[in-house]
């Protein structure tokens, strides 16, 4: 009998043991099929940005439909759908996408933004008000957004709310030198940057331009026109450190914009670090469609070879 309950207990260990290398492997497995399910999602969202930003719109909505056919609740992907919409000018469609991405993340303040934007390009400006008057709140200070806030409100025909916006814009604008309140709206606090930076850089007064997109970026790291502006500002000026301390936060957001990627890699070869320069040029290059950027390429790629004493490489794109 003590043999018996002996064979027992062995039995009953073995099964034990052999029990949890099984349940681990289908957790493995699980969590592989997840990993996976992962790394698709983002090569097609990748796929869905390079064809955006190369103006590729029926493959770009290829890419972030297909994405929201495996993952319905990704926001980013209607976000991108209602911009993609936006480009082919099928406002109806842009305003539905971004309402989604609104519904599945309600917190995500650039989403309302865009989704007023939608209501007020299709002269929606009742719908739109509520949402302005929430953003507003959340950044008391922005002009762009107070400024639409206002025209909402006298499209809406709503003189009185339209007054007292224009007075706090009033207050938040600084007098030009006449004393009288300025119309072109100057960044004080942290409102107006993306709107004065992109005036500066307009009339080449590029110092100023990269002081206020950089702020502007602090409020929506986002926006490609943001950034391509910035990038811009940073080439006429010559403050490559302004670009390349945001090395990390670009190449994270677009790490297939063969333009932005061009531009960093071109701060890098001016700051002096050539190898950081070859490194963006290459990846750069894997996405440049257009003939003047591959040229801008290669002419990068042999300066940047050449600083780097690298002759035989450099030769490659003379």
């Amino acid at each position: 009998m003590k043999k018996l309950t002996v064979w027992i207990a062995f039995v009953l260990v073995c099964a034990s043991v052999y029990a949890q290398p099984a349940k681990k492997m289908r957790h493995t497995a699980s969590n592989t099929k997840e990993a996976v399910t992962e790394r698709q999602i983002t090569s097609r969202f990748n796929a869905g940005l390079r064809a955006y930003y190369t103006a590729q719109y029926e493959e770009a909505e290829q890419a972030f439909s297909g994405i929201l056919t495996v993952a319905p609740k990704h926001a980013p992907s209607y976000y991108m759908l209602a911009r993609v919409y936006a480009g082919k000018q099928q406002y109806m469609e842009s305003q539905n996408a971004i309402k989604q991405a609104v519904k599945l993340d309600k917190n995500n303040i650039w989403y309302q933004v865009a989704l007023a934007e939608s209501y007020v390009r299709t002269e929606s400006f009742k719908e739109a008000i509520p949402l302005w008057e929430k953003i507003c709140r959340e950044m008391p200070d922005n002009l762009d957004y107070l400024t639409a806030l206002t025209v909402c409100y006298e499209k809406n025909g709503t003189a009185d709310k339209a007054a007292e916006i224009r007075a706090r814009i009033g207050k938040l604008s600084p007098p030009d030198a006449a004393g009288k309140p300025s119309e072109t709206p100057v960044a004080t606090g942290d409102g107006g940057y993306k709107a004065q930076g992109f005036n500066a850089l307009k009339s080449g007064q590029y110092d100023v331009a990269v002081a206020q997109l950089s702020q502007a970026l602090k409020e929506d790291d986002t926006d490609y026109d943001l950034w391509s502006a910035f990038a811009e500002a940073v080439a006429q000026s010559g403050k490559w450190s302004e670009l390349t301390a945001r090395e990390e936060d670009l190449t994270t957001l677009f790490p297939q914009s063969a333009a932005l990627l061009t531009s960093l890699a071109g701060a890098f070869l001016k700051s002096g670090n050539p190898e950081k320069a070859v490194e963006y040029y290459k990846q750069a290059k894997a996405f440049a469609f257009e003939p003047a950027l591959i040229q801008e390429i290669k002419k990068g790629l042999f300066e940047a070879y050449t600083a780097m004493g690298d002759t035989e490489s450099a030769e490659r794109y003379r």
